[in-house]
């Protein structure tokens, strides 16, 4: 199957404009044709609207129901990191570090990504496989080493390190802002020509003898023979509309934001916790994000109907394992926000890419189950290659097909839930 070459943008403006149901604003009808129509304004659908400007193709359509960023992307725990069971993953999170590096020179977008260095810890059980990882990382490129005791206590002053087996350190992980990140690829999408509909809701997607022919929205009609579900949680719906199974589930993940009255107690690397179960980084310089990891039982949603803010027994439960696990620091801070967000989870934790063989024209982006924002930057690239060159040329991806799922070829982590 052939992909699709570059053209200049054509831009008709001549729908009148419509009230979005949701926040009440008009916005302007979008145009009635386009090359590739991507559903989905969080960092994926923005991230592949930049490479296919970047190589001449800006007759595309971004529609994002609400704003950029406005769901999972927006609230993401956004730490940036290369420690994944499957090669092609690592590869991909490499190639975003990459980007995230040079993201102001690539993009304009300044302060986006904090280089900290990102820290993995885990228990004993977990080093056989940690150790098997890190030879496989150094062969693709990924800076690694291993931390002593000593260092630990030395990069996380303060920190109990019962049941602490090991420790790594990532030089170039870190964490960044993820709306920033969003804006910065959309910003130079939309400078070159591409169309960024926000407040403008798919709502169908059109077939014609088994090939995409167009995209209902709440603003008209578009036709198009090639459509990217970059919906995330509406990911599975969406395929739904052209006949599609995604086995794709919601589920609702929350976040508090801690303050310390003693800033020097503040953690200062991102960290990811495989022993407690959860992980950490800065926000806003002098407060801390926490987050619940798995395994654990999971709370599944509508993406439509959810609380948004986080339970009063899950803050109970973060402050319990920090005053386990940094004593001091927990001593002195206190919750001062959270919140919930979803996951669009796959069956086997691991993200859906790529052309659909049933249905030309439809290429799938979701199902990154907590993993997407850090993969986002590379996996654009990728998607445009796909759509451009009938395939991704630069990196072998069909382990992440869906056809993955009726072949019963899953893929496997090497840690326990969704430490992928």
């Amino acid at each position: 199957m052939g992909g699709l070459g570059p053209r200049r943008s054509v831009c008709s403006r001549d729908i009148a404009p419509i009230r979005n149901t949701e926040t009440g604003k008009e916005t302007e009808g979008v145009q009635k044709t386009a090359e590739v129509v991507i559903i989905g304004g969080g960092v994926m659908g923005a991230s592949i609207a930049y490479h296919l400007a970047m190589r001449g193709c800006t007759d595309v359509i971004v529609l994002e129901a609400k704003s950029l960023a406005a769901e999972g992307t927006g609230h993401s725990g956004a730490l940036v990191r290369q420690h994944y069971s499957q090669d092609v993953v690592t590869e991909i999170a490499l190639r975003s570090v990459r980007i995230f590096e040079d993201f102001e020179e690539l993009t304009g977008q300044r302060n986006v990504f904090q280089q900290t260095g990102w820290i993995k810890i885990g228990s004993e059980d977990m080093r056989v496989e940690m150790e098997r990882l890190i030879v496989r990382h150094r062969r693709i490129g990924v800076e690694v080493r291993m931390l002593s005791m000593q260092d630990l206590r030395a990069m996380i002053p303060g920190i109990n390190t019962d049941g602490v087996g090991f420790a790594l350190f990532e030089p170039r992980g870190g964490h960044a802002d993820p709306v920033a990140t969003t804006l910065g690829f959309a910003n130079v999408a939309r400078s070159k020509g591409v169309a960024i509909c926000e407040g403008v809701a798919a709502t169908g997607i059109r077939l014609n003898k088994g090939r995409v022919a167009a995209v209902e929205t709440a603003a008209g009609t578009i036709q198009t023979s090639l459509v990217v579900n970059a919906a995330g949680p509406w990911g599975g719906r969406v395929g739904s509309w052209a006949g599609v199974d995604v086995p794709v589930q919601v589920t609702r993940e929350q976040d508090v934001v801690l303050a310390c009255d003693d800033e020097s107690l503040m953690p200062r690397y991102p960290v990811s916790n495989g022993v407690d179960r959860d992980y950490w980084r800065r926000k806003d310089g002098s407060m801390l994000l926490v987050g619940d990891g798995h395994p654990k039982q999971s709370d599944y949603a509508d993406p439509d109907n959810f609380s948004r803010e986080a339970d009063r027994p899950f803050g109970k439960m973060i402050m319990e394992r920090l005053h386990f696990r940094l004593p001091e620091f927990a001593k002195h801070a206190r919750i001062v926000k959270g919140y919930a967000s979803l996951y669009d989870v796959t069956p086997d934790w691991h993200p859906i890419l790529g052309r659909v063989d049933a249905v030309e024209g439809l290429v799938l982006c979701i199902g990154f189950s907590g993993h997407g924002f850090k993969l986002g930057p590379a996996i654009g690239g990728l998607i445009a290659e796909e759509i451009l060159d009938g395939k991704a040329q630069s990196l072998d991806i069909s382990a992440l097909r869906l056809s993955r799922f009726a072949k019963k070829e899953l893929l496997q982590g090497a840690y326990a839930g969704n430490q992928a």
